[in-house]
């Protein structure tokens, strides 16, 4: 018998609003401490379609020093998108933020060749500051609502930067009459919002009242300041971006 102690979140609702096929690991991780988990992904991630000159960068994509992947939803797009060959011995330093991302690309038979300690593109930023790219030629596979900070940041350390758009996140609106009424009425302790664009669709939905006296996790400082502007406060983010250190996070929180 499962000693209470042993299910720290028991009697616990939490909304999980990341899309469906890649919440898997956070809503085992709840369920597994105990608590009731309320899907409710308000995006979805779907392919971009490319212009001839984006196509023609990701093609030549071996023709790069570096590539850039700020998420595993810009691996998957991105391979989804090419000829690629894992045995060939020529290729672009990879590097990736987070290490869910390197596992992603690990998928495609290619070990990362460099992931910062801190999973966000400022300590990406920080690391790769020490590195030499001048005259470098770099590729950025990202999402339509990615911003340019990245590739900025590189073009002002010399090197050459492709940003491409490789797939668009979109609101989700399929969700359930029955899910949307369960959290219409407020029945629910805790919402995890992993990117802004999840709390921007929440709230498109269901309003920001609902969420004036509930607890707020987010996975990173951007996320944080996209929930904030909306004048809500957020009581859980872990130092470190990943969904371990997310649950984590919660779990000592609600020892408090």
């Amino acid at each position: 018998m499962v000693k209470p102690e042993e299910l720290p979140l028991l009697n616990k609702r939490i909304v999980v609003t990341r899309a469906e096929d890649q919440s898997e690991e956070i809503v085992g991780m709840l369920k597994k401490a105990g608590a009731t988990v309320i899907q409710v992904p308000t995006i979805k991630i779907v392919p971009a379609d490319l212009s001839s000159e984006d196509q023609s960068f990701i093609s030549s994509f071996c023709e790069y020093d570096a590539i850039i992947f700020p998420s595993a939803n810009a691996v998957r797009s991105f391979f989804a998108k090419v000829n690629h060959n894992p045995s060939s011995k020529v290729k672009p330093h990879i590097i990736t933020i987070g290490k869910k991302t390197g596992e992603a690309v690990k998928e495609f038979g290619i070990t990362p060749d460099f992931i910062p300690g801190k999973f966000t593109s400022q300590d990406l930023m920080k690391s790769l500051a020490y590195f030499k790219w001048k005259a470098k030629r770099v590729l950025i596979p990202v999402g339509n609502l990615s911003n340019n900070e990245l590739a900025d940041f590189m073009r002002s350390n010399g090197a050459f930067v492709d940003q491409v758009v490789v797939y668009n996140t979109l609101p989700n609106n399929s969700i359930e009459d029955k899910i949307k009424s369960e959290i219409g009425s407020g029945q629910f302790d805790l919402v995890v919002f992993y990117s802004p664009s999840q709390a921007k669709n929440f709230i498109d939905i269901f309003g920001i009242d609902i969420l004036k006296k509930k607890q707020i996790a987010t996975i990173g400082p951007t996320t944080r300041k996209a929930v904030e502007h909306y004048g809500l406060e957020v009581a859980i983010m872990p130092d470190n971006s990943t969904t371990e250190n997310l649950v984590a996070s919660l779990l000592e929180y609600e020892k408090t």
